[in-house]
């Protein structure tokens, strides 16, 4: 078989279902229109309606579908799950995706804010799951990709909640991966580092901040969203039959604490 043929054979998402929270998002927008790129027919969950309309115009090929869902309730993550089912008649991957933060003190968090960071980044994404193997993969078999964080190992100050959110997905990851080993469905998480998204612009339009992102990674910049497409797709694909129960960080070096101190070098 030829290089390509070979290659396409194992990472196409060609006749896929993919449904993934947060799609009008800054990340997961981009995940939305590569997994279409190479086939997937994907189901679109966010609150922002008009944001995935947009999504979609861009992406290629049909049959793309639409499902305003409020993360924050279990009624309505387990409608939109229906809903995904009775338009394209099975779900063979799931990205959660969704994901809130507000940079403030440990001290200064209130209960609605925690509330409402927990149940967006981390409630959400369990009862998705739940939903979507019930009415769904423990029939087919298939993908779960959970979005955790940098956060997750390492913490960068003044996102106790979404630490904890984000911490709890490597932990969920691991119980799907366990239990639902037995209906052939891996699952794993992706961690990414410092990445360019309205969430981070004000991380990025501080020079003092910035400065320090480009010291912590080796790469010295942040990611764009689209740099997590790879890994993304390896992971809903056939490649990845094997792999489950992990979670792969994408941060440009940020864990190995990025450039060294200075030393003698004539490059």
């Amino acid at each position: 078989m030829p290089i390509a043929a070979a290659l396409k054979n194992i990472y196409s998402l060609e006749g896929k279902v993919v449904l993934i929270t947060g799609a009008a998002g800054g990340i997961c927008s981009e995940i939305c229109k590569a997994i279409a790129s190479v086939g997937a027919t994907v189901a679109l969950a966010d609150i922002n309606g008009d944001g995935m309309k947009d999504i979609v115009s861009q992406m290629e090929g049909n049959g793309h579908s639409i499902h305003n869902t409020d993360l924050r309730s279990l009624d309505s993550i387990t409608s939109t799950v229906g809903e995904v089912v009775k338009v394209h008649g099975r779900i063979d991957g799931l990205i959660n995706g969704a994901a809130v933060s507000k940079r403030l003190g440990y001290l200064d968090v209130d209960e609605e804010l925690y509330d409402k960071i927990m149940e967006i980044n981390l409630k959400a994404a369990f009862f998705m799951g739940q939903q979507v193997v019930l009415q769904a993969m423990r029939h087919t078999g298939g993908k779960i990709v959970n979005l955790a964080s940098y956060n997750s190992t390492r913490y960068s100050g003044g996102l106790s909640v979404y630490t904890c959110s984000k911490t709890g997905i490597v932990g969920l990851t691991r119980a799907m991966a366990a239990e639902w080993g037995k209906f052939n469905i891996q699952a794993n998480a992706i961690a990414p580092g410092f990445t360019e998204t309205p969430l981070t612009e004000p991380l990025k339009n501080d020079p003092e901040r910035y400065d320090r992102v480009r010291t912590l990674t080796c790469s010295q910049r942040m990611a764009k969203p689209d740099e997590l497409v790879g890994l993304t797709v390896l992971l809903l694909s056939e490649a990845s039959s094997y792999m489950t129960g992990q979670m792969y960080n994408v941060d440009g070096g940020a864990l190995i604490e990025g450039t060294p101190w200075g030393f003698p070098t004539n490059y």
